[in-house]
């Protein structure tokens, strides 16, 4: 007798965006691939951007230019 393989489920993922959208509104540490960090507040999140304000500016990073983030 032969088995059929079981078709498998394909795995769900939650896009990192996820968790950034959550962080939309709050104060963050961010640290950029080339070194600096940014004591930012997030003022949007899009899927490859995020939208920041530094002091009195406004800054657009991408996401893959980001190392790491932390909520203050």
């Amino acid at each position: 007798m032969n088995k059929q393989p079981k078709k498998q489920q394909p795995k769900k993922i939650i896009p990192n965006f996820e968790y950034a959208r959550r962080l939309n509104g709050k104060k963050v540490k961010i640290f950029l691939r080339n070194g600096e960090v940014l004591d930012a507040e997030v003022t949007g999140v899009s899927n490859y951007e995020i939208m920041v304000k530094v002091g009195d500016r406004n800054l657009l990073i991408f996401k893959h230019a980001i190392d790491d983030l932390w909520e203050n």
